[in-house]
């Protein structure tokens, strides 16, 4: 079977505090960082704007559509606080290589004090970059089980988790992607904000191997262990994901699921 490569990059940001445009700026440095090694797509984390205003007075759209077309490359924006028709919500914004906004993801699944300052998505949709499909499951909406699910059954072949995670609940988030990734045999892309003391990172790629003698699927993890902002890379092969999917959800029984 002939592979199809993604190289995908999950970068780390660090939100500065006093300003959204320096925050913006040594994003799009950390992305540029990225698309020079030759990444296809990038994915930003949630919340990675300070938010002292919400939504933020600065769009980093048009910095992040520029280095998209300059470069080539598809980027998914994280996710953020955006007025889209008059509504706040928590938006994942895709664009395409050539710069171009394909569209957004909602986030569904609002977290605590989100309720408060955003309405909640009711759709998963999927996105076209260059011959390969995606998703965008934002932060907690990939603590249930059924949006993934979703995805898989819609055609995904990459899912992008932008998130925001607390230092204590790192664990349990690296083991809902590791699972999700598991069982529906679909990598995901999962960078986290950095903003210590209580976000310190530790951005992944979840990728799977399968052992040749036992054809077991094992899971591959590429992840940042140090401290600070940062950028983690991951050649995907989307072929083998796809065989893996096909030959799991074959055994699928659906009619007992009700």
């Amino acid at each position: 079977m002939t592979k199809r490569l993604v190289r995908a990059a999950a970068v780390q940001v660090k939100p500065i505090e006093t300003s959204v445009k320096k925050t913006i700026l040594q994003a799009v440095r950390l992305a540029r960082r990225a698309a020079e090694k030759n990444a296809d797509i990038i994915c930003f984390p949630e919340h990675w704007l300070p938010e002292k205003q919400i939504p933020t007075p600065v769009n980093p759209l048009p910095e992040l559509q520029s280095l998209a077309e300059e470069y080539g490359v598809a980027i998914v924006g994280g996710a953020f606080y955006e007025k889209v028709k008059g509504q706040t919500r928590l938006s994942s914004p895709i664009i395409g290589r050539d710069g171009r906004l394909i569209g957004r993801q909602f986030k569904v699944h609002l977290f605590r004090s989100e309720r408060k300052h955003a309405k909640p998505g009711n759709t998963y949709n999927i996105f076209n970059l260059d011959g390969y499909k995606i998703g965008i499951l934002v932060c907690y909406d990939v603590d249930f089980p059924e949006p993934s699910r979703i995805y898989a059954l819609k055609g995904a072949e990459l899912v992008l988790c932008p998130s925001r995670i607390v230092k204590p609940g790192i664990s349990p988030w690296q083991q809902y992607v590791t699972v999700r990734c598991l069982e529906n045999r679909m990598p995901i892309v999962a960078p986290n904000v950095y903003a210590p003391p209580w976000f310190n990172g530790q951005s992944m790629i979840i990728s799977l191997r399968e052992d040749p003698r036992t054809r077991i699927s094992h899971p591959r993890i590429a992840s940042i262990s140090r401290k600070g902002e940062g950028i983690v890379f991951e050649e995907i092969d989307l072929s083998l994901h796809n065989r893996l999917r096909k030959e799991r959800f074959a055994d699928r029984r659906p009619g007992t699921y009700n």
